[in-house]
């Protein structure tokens, strides 16, 4: 979902990108500075404890709130 985002936003991804998650070693490469991308947007912060979750399912709630995040960065603009 993170690549998604990110690519749908044009953003630039960094090759093996720090994402600051606590489970950051968990996170594929390839999928790295997606995720990187959009917690620098404000898009997601993770789950608790500083948790990304990369093999776990996104909820609806947690879609939800990555749009309506989405939608706030565009009202900005």
């Amino acid at each position: 979902m993170a690549a998604m985002i990110a690519n749908a936003l044009g953003q630039p991804l960094e090759a093996n990108a720090e994402t600051g998650f606590a489970d950051d070693k968990d996170i594929p490469a390839w999928a790295k500075g997606a995720v990187s991308a959009i917690r620098k947007l404000g898009l997601t912060e993770g789950k608790g404890a500083n948790r990304f979750d990369p093999s776990g399912k996104m909820t609806r709630a947690e879609a939800v709130t990555v749009l309506l995040n989405l939608i706030g960065q565009a009202a900005k603009k």
